[in-house]
């Protein structure tokens, strides 16, 4: 990781295992709010998700998350990328609980990284002292090295307090794609992106500010959004 105070660089590539497990607290956090009918909701769509990558039929035997969770990491060395499946629900099952994705998707990443940060300590020196966007995101780089979910990025630091993150590579764009094909946005308009979700959510946790976020170009090859302060 670069220590330039303009700009991070982020080379680690994610554990699929570790992803996939990390993703599953995020649907178990989420049910808190939509009841256990979220959890039925994005086990169908997983398990639909990740056949389909498999080249398979989608399996009538496999129900409820545990299940499909089960399947996706016996899977990993024919499908590595089997988060995106459990991504894909959550996106897929909010979308259709609220008619695009918007609260509910934000708070599943909002829980999973609070409870990561939270439990490992490393931030807990800077947690509400620091203000800068750039910095949070700079330390949470360092935890997700740690925790093995940190995935090739790029940050440049803008002038207000706000950061462009850049990806040529992204791990998840297998969901992302999936979404762009199904029409699935944003509740206040514009393309969903996962990444950009987990680490405005990472920097209203650190900063204690509010966040939002804009996918400002999606694999063209590269993905590029912008997280400002509101």
């Amino acid at each position: 990781m670069s220590r330039d105070k303009k700009e991070i660089i982020v080379e680690s590539e994610p554990d699929s295992q570790v992803s996939v497990l990390f993703i599953k607290s995020a649907v178990q956090e989420t049910e808190k709010i939509y009841g256990p009918i979220f959890t039925r909701m994005v086990s169908k769509y997983a398990l639909r998700f990740e056949a389909e990558k498999l080249g398979e039929k989608t399996p009538e035997n496999i129900q409820g998350l545990e299940e499909v969770t089960n399947y996706i990491l016996a899977n990993l060395k024919r499908y590595p990328k089997g988060y995106c499946a459990l991504m894909y629900g959550i996106g897929k099952a909010e979308s259709k609980l609220e008619g695009s994705t918007g609260a509910g998707a934000k708070r599943a990443a909002y829980n999973a990284m609070k409870s990561i940060i939270l439990a490992s300590g490393m931030l807990n020196s800077i947690i509400g002292i620091t203000g800068d966007v750039f910095e949070a995101l700079e330390k949470f780089e360092e935890i997700g090295k740690a925790i093995k979910t940190a995935i090739p990025l790029h940050f440049i630091k803008g002038e207000k307090n706000d950061v462009t993150m850049i990806s040529n590579n992204c791990p998840y764009k297998d969901a992302c794609l999936a979404f762009m094909n199904e029409g699935i946005s944003r509740l206040i308009g514009g393309s969903e992106c996962i990444n950009i979700i987990c680490h405005t959510v990472v920097s209203e946790i650190v900063t204690k500010k509010q966040f939002d976020y804009r996918l400002e170009e999606f694999d063209k090859p590269e993905c590029r959004g912008r997280i400002f302060e509101i």
